[in-house]
């Protein structure tokens, strides 16, 4: 992604940085990048998942975990969150009607509320953010767990949500 907006931009970016790091990779794409895209990581027909950055990857073990509950998850890649793939979200959320977002930061400091605005009445939301308050010190992880923003916390809320 760097290199993309280095090479491929020619006008101002912003570059987002979580703190921490990421092991592994997420972008199991073979598909060029293109300004404003992202990609199904995984298929599924039951609930769409959106992430973006390392978030994906927090997606993505969520999944693992839904699968055992017999739900059948897709994880969008966003790749972007400004401008963010309208296309790629719609289509999953029409099919799925469920849509969970992920991100590691407050709700309104994030991109969630950007596509909440697209999203149609009938599909049903979860936004999965960090609180609207400061956030103590802590490793990462350690953070994430406190906020029910780990992956168990993620799909133990999404299961809840679900049978209601």
């Amino acid at each position: 992604m760097l290199d993309f907006a280095v090479s491929s931009l020619d006008g101002p970016v912003a570059i987002r940085y979580p703190r921490g790091s990421m092991n592994g990779s997420i972008n199991n794409s073979d598909e060029e990048i293109v300004l404003g895209k992202g990609f199904i990581a995984e298929e599924g027909s039951d609930i769409t998942i959106a992430a973006a950055g390392k978030m994906v990857s927090t997606a993505i073990k969520v999944r693992d975990i839904l699968k055992k509950e017999n739900i059948d998850s897709e994880v969008l890649n966003l790749r972007f969150i400004k401008p963010f793939d309208k296309e790629l979200i719609l289509k999953s959320v029409n099919k799925t009607k469920a849509l969970v977002m992920i991100d590691e930061a407050p709700v309104y400091g994030s991109y969630t509320m950007n596509i909440c605005n697209i999203i149609p009445k009938n599909v049903d939301v979860l936004l999965k953010t960090l609180p609207d308050e400061f956030i103590k010190q802590g490793s990462v992880e350690e953070l994430l767990k406190e906020n029910k923003l780990d992956a168990d916390s993620i799909a133990a809320d999404i299961i809840k949500w679900r049978k209601k």
